[in-house]
């Protein structure tokens, strides 16, 4: 008898899985911890538009939807607003957080 392999968002789904329990809290907080919101464009020092977005949190649309939203309306919650930039693309602007005058990124 051959049998098929099942996705494993499918088992997942099957199991009473949700789109909620692939998000994860500790990303949302890192993120938090390294940016820092900005409203315009021309003080960013970063800009995050899907793509990005997606690669930094490993947020890929899947049977069960798309995380990416869940990691949006989280960040928005903590004033990370999506806004349409110079090149009419939507991203969010920020600039690096500074820890001991250096920013975290460079720390790393």
């Amino acid at each position: 008898m051959d049998k098929k392999k099942k996705d494993v968002f499918e088992e997942a789904k099957e199991e009473g899985a949700s789109l909620e329990d692939f998000v994860i809290p500790q990303k949302i907080d890192a993120f938090v911890d390294a940016f820092q919101p900005v409203e315009k464009e021309s003080v960013a020092t970063l800009f995050f538009d899907e793509t990005k977005l997606r690669t930094f949190f490993k947020a890929y649309p899947t049977k069960l939807g798309d995380p990416l939203t869940i990691y949006l309306s989280r960040l928005e919650d903590k004033g990370f607003v999506m806004r349409v930039g110079m090149m009419n693309e939507p991203a969010i602007f920020v600039t690096e957080r500074a820890v001991g005058g250096v920013a975290l990124i460079d720390s790393i």
